[in-house]
């Protein structure tokens, strides 16, 4: 996660991150509207992000591709409705015209969601991160969890994923494995385990400080609150 400077920068972290949560929640349960108007706002701010790499999304994807693939194949060839082609073929191996849409509207916003996860993290630091979540975390407390190593603990396991992710394709090529090998992808996650528990032992405590004197301002409560009303005022448009 790199620590990027622009126009993101005077809207506090802790916003970013529940402006986000808005976002994802209003796409999973969208209509074609707030699908509109989330693409649109994707567009916006990655082209207003004019160092914002475009390619680190672009492989999220792409790693993702047989997921969906099979969201799509499941929604067109499960939903009921009507044929895709008619009674020009037998109706039980078509997939409807239905089956699509909805599937469609799924990817829709599962890419979406992702474009969002990439560029948010793309924009904030993992001390930013950190803190944003300590704020976030706070109700925890009522609960007997420590906020601190909540946010701690989350952050690192996002900032690991690229490097396992790293380790992954390393480790299936070495092997040369092939996809229908099913005893072969079981030893090399064996070994990709014992990899990643020998390099945790070995790598060096790293010292994290958090700036919580950096309180959320109240006034940037309009950020959320703003995203939220249009999201309420376009789903009523379908």
């Amino acid at each position: 996660m790199n620590s990027r400077t622009g126009w993101y920068d005077h809207v506090h972290p802790v916003f970013r991150i529940i402006c986000f949560v808005i976002f994802s929640l209003f796409l999973s349960l969208g209509n074609l509207a707030q699908l509109g108007l989330a693409t649109f706002s994707i567009v916006v701010i990655y082209v207003a992000t004019a160092n914002c790499h475009i390619f680190g999304f672009l492989r999220m994807l792409n790693r993702m591709r047989w997921f969906l693939l099979s969201i799509l194949i499941v929604y067109a060839w499960l939903t009921p409705g009507v044929p895709l082609f008619g009674g020009g073929f037998e109706p039980a191996w078509q997939p409807s015209v239905e089956g699509l849409q909805q599937g469609g509207q799924r990817l829709l916003a599962l890419v979406l969601i992702v474009a969002a996860v990439h560029w948010l993290l793309f924009v904030m630091s993992r001390e930013q991160l950190i803190a944003a979540l300590y704020w976030l975390g706070s109700p925890l407390s009522l609960f007997g969890v420590s906020r601190e190593r909540f946010a701690v603990r989350l952050a690192l396991v996002l900032a690991r994923v690229a490097d396992v992710q790293t380790q992954v394709a390393k480790q299936v090529a070495q092997a040369n494995v092939d996809k229908g090998d099913v005893k072969k992808f079981a030893a090399v996650a064996a070994g990709l385990v014992a990899e990643i528990v020998r390099q945790a032992e070995l790598s060096r405590c790293d010292v994290v400080e958090l700036d919580v004197s950096d309180k959320p301002p109240l006034w940037q409560w309009c950020w959320p609150l703003l995203l939220l009303a249009a999201m309420l005022l376009v789903a009523c448009l379908d």
